[in-house]
């Protein structure tokens, strides 16, 4: 039976190993949950660039991220909720269950690449 070759260096017992460690770099992933919680955001802003041009969608990057109508001047701070941080809260919670359930565990074994939950 064979056995790890040992080098000794300085009083030191180092142990090296009979093959080059092998180690993978992690693939970059798209937490799909995170990603759909911008949904609404981008489709109201699209929506808006539709009726009024870029001064409505610019617009609407104010409203629907800080609560603030540009408009006439209120802040509405339920529809940022509603059309950003809502869905971005709900998305962060599936993703975060989805990981304690390991179905991101399970996607990566499957195979499917740049895909998680």
């Amino acid at each position: 039976m064979a056995t790890k070759a040992i080098a000794t260096r300085r009083g030191r017992t180092v142990y090296v190993s009979r093959g080059r460690a092998r180690s993978r770099r992690a693939a970059m992933t798209i937490p799909v949950a995170l990603a759909a919680g911008f949904v609404p955001m981008i489709a109201d802003i699209v929506s808006a660039y539709k009726i009024g041009g870029t001064e409505a969608a610019a617009g609407h990057v104010s409203l629907c991220t800080t609560g603030y109508d540009p408009a006439d001047g209120k802040w509405k701070p339920m529809f940022a909720f509603q059309h950003l941080y809502g869905p971005l809260l709900a998305g962060v919670l599936v993703h975060k269950l989805a990981g304690r359930l390991g179905i991101n565990r399970a996607l990566s074994r499957a195979g499917i690449p740049l895909l998680r939950v």
